[in-house]
C-alpha cells in the first residue's frame, strides 16, 4: 500500500497540482461574479434549498412561490460544501473550480494509459486535454456554467477510467450519475457503456446493465428529490420554470421559448463555422465572445478524420458524444461569453477517446503539430479571456 502511495505521488504532482498551478496563475487576479453555487451550498448548510441576497445582476433565476432557486443539479453545489464551510459566502467559486479542473486533468492521465497510449504521445495527449481545448478557459473562469462543465467531466471520466479498468458497472452508473448531477444530459453518454454491453457481453448485459442502473439510482433519486423538495414534481428540475434570464436571450425565449429547432442553426454555425472578430489595427483578430468553431479553438479536433471508425470503442464513443450534444442544440443560447463552444464540454471526455485514436493512427510529426497548435490557440484564447473579463 506505502509503495502504491509513493509510485503514484510523483504523477499527483505532475498532473494534478502543477496544472492547477498553471490554471491558478493564469488568472491570477478575477471578478469573483456567477458563483451562484456558493449561495447554494451556503442554503444547503442553513437547511434551506432557496437562494437569497443574490446581486443584482444574476441570471437564470428560477422565481417560485416567492423564493428564489437555481435550475441547475445540485452537485456543484455539494462539492463546495467544505469551502462553504470554512469562508462562507467569500469562498471564490473560481479556485474550486480550478481545483476541479486540475483533478480532471490528472484523471485523462490515468485513462489515457489504460487506453494504451503509450511513450511521449500519453503525455501530449493528456497536455491536449489540459491546456489545449476549452477545458483550460472554463477552468479559469470559474462562473456557475462553466464550474458545472468541469464537474460534469469529473463524473465521466471517472466511469471511463473504470470501463477501460475493472469496468464495475456499479461503479461506472453511479459515476455516470454523478455526471448527470451536474449537467444532465449526460445521461445520454450512458449509451458508450450500455452499447459495448449488447454488442459484447451480449449474454450478461442485462446482469450488468441492472448494476449500471443501480449504481446511477443513488444520483437520480438525489435529483429527483431535489426537485420535489422545490416544486413538488419530482421530474421538474426548473428548466422549465426559468423566468429570469440575460436580456440578450429574452426575445428568442419569448417567440421560441427555451427549447425549440430553429435554434439548431445558430449551434451549427457556431461549432463549424464562427471565425475570430477581424481589428483595423494590432492585434487583428481577437476571440469572438460568442463563441468559434471548434476546429479552430482546438485544431487536433482534425484527428477525428483519421480515427479508427470501424472500432467498436470509436463508434460507440462518437455516438455518446452526438446523443450529448442534441439537447444543447435545441437550446435557446450558444453558452453566451465564451472562447470556443463550452457546451462541447459535456461530450469532450467520449469525443476524446476518438480523436485520441486520430492523433495514435497518423504520423508523429503531424500528431505532435496538432496538439502543439491546440495548446497555443488555447494559450491565445485565455490571454483574451482574462484581458476582456470573460
Amino acid at each position: 500500500m506505502i509503495s502504491s502511495v509513493k509510485n503514484i505521488f510523483p504523477w499527483i504532482i505532475l498532473w494534478f497540482l502543477v496544472p492547477f498551478g498553471i490554471y491558478f496563475l493564469s488568472h491570477p487576479a478575477h471578478p469573483d461574479w456567477y458563483k451562484h453555487f456558493v449561495y447554494q451550498a451556503w442554503g444547503f448548510l442553513q437547511g434551506r434549498l432557496d437562494l437569497w441576497n443574490l446581486p443584482d445582476y444574476y441570471v437564470d433565476l428560477i422565481f417560485w412561490k416567492d423564493k428564489i432557486y437555481l435550475p441547475n443539479p445540485p452537485l456543484p453545489s455539494i462539492l463546495l460544501i467544505p469551502f462553504v464551510a470554512i469562508w462562507g459566502i467569500a469562498t471564490e467559486q473560481i479556485r474550486v473550480c480550478m481545483l476541479f479542473g486540475a483533478l480532471d486533468v490528472f484523471f485523462v492521465w490515468i485513462l489515457v494509459e489504460r487506453m494504451k497510449v503509450e511513450g511521449a504521445l500519453r503525455v501530449g495527449v493528456t497536455i491536449l486535454y489540459g491546456f489545449g481545448t476549452v477545458h483550460y478557459s472554463a477552468s479559469i473562469i470559474g462562473t456557475i456554467w462553466f464550474y458545472a462543465h468541469v464537474v460534469a467531466e469529473l463524473g465521466m471520466l471517472l466511469a471511463l477510467v473504470e470501463f477501460f479498468g475493472q469496468r464495475r458497472f456499479a461503479l461506472i452508473g453511479f459515476w455516470m450519475g454523478l455526471a448527470f448531477l451536474s449537467r444532465q444530459a449526460t445521461i445520454l453518454g450512458s449509451i458508450f457503456f450500455l452499447g459495448w454491453l449488447v454488442w459484447e457481453r451480449p449474454e450478461r448485459w442485462i446482469q450488468k446493465g441492472l448494476s449500471f442502473g443501480a449504481g446511477f439510482a443513488p444520483p437520480f433519486l438525489c435529483q429527483s428529490w431535489f426537485n420535489w423538495a422545490r416544486f413538488g414534481d419530482p421530474m421538474e428540475s426548473g428548466y422549465m420554470l426559468q423566468n429570469y434570464y440575460s436580456s440578450a436571450q429574452a426575445p428568442a425565449i419569448k417567440k421560441y421559448g427555451l427549447f425549440n429547432l430553429a435554434y439548431i442553426p445558430k449551434h451549427l454555425k457556431l461549432i463549424f463555422t464562427e471565425m475570430p472578430e477581424i481589428l483595423r489595427q494590432f492585434p487583428f483578430i481577437r476571440p469572438k465572445p460568442e463563441g468559434m468553431n471548434i476546429w479552430l479553438t482546438t485544431p487536433a479536433f482534425f484527428a477525428l478524420i483519421t480515427s479508427n471508425w470501424r472500432d467498436l470503442i470509436v463508434v460507440l464513443a462518437g455516438l455518446a458524444a452526438f446523443l450529448i450534444s442534441l439537447p444543447a442544440l435545441i437550446y435557446t443560447a450558444t453558452g453566451w461569453v465564451q472562447f470556443g463552444y463550452r457546451y462541447a464540454l459535456d461530450y469532450l471526455p467520449f469525443l476524446f477517446l476518438a480523436i485520441a485514436s486520430g492523433l495514435q493512427r497518423m504520423p508523429k510529426v503531424l500528431a505532435w503539430i496538432l496538439i502543439i497548435l491546440s495548446v497555443l490557440v488555447n494559450i491565445w484564447g485565455v490571454y483574451w479571456t482574462v484581458k476582456l473579463g470573460w
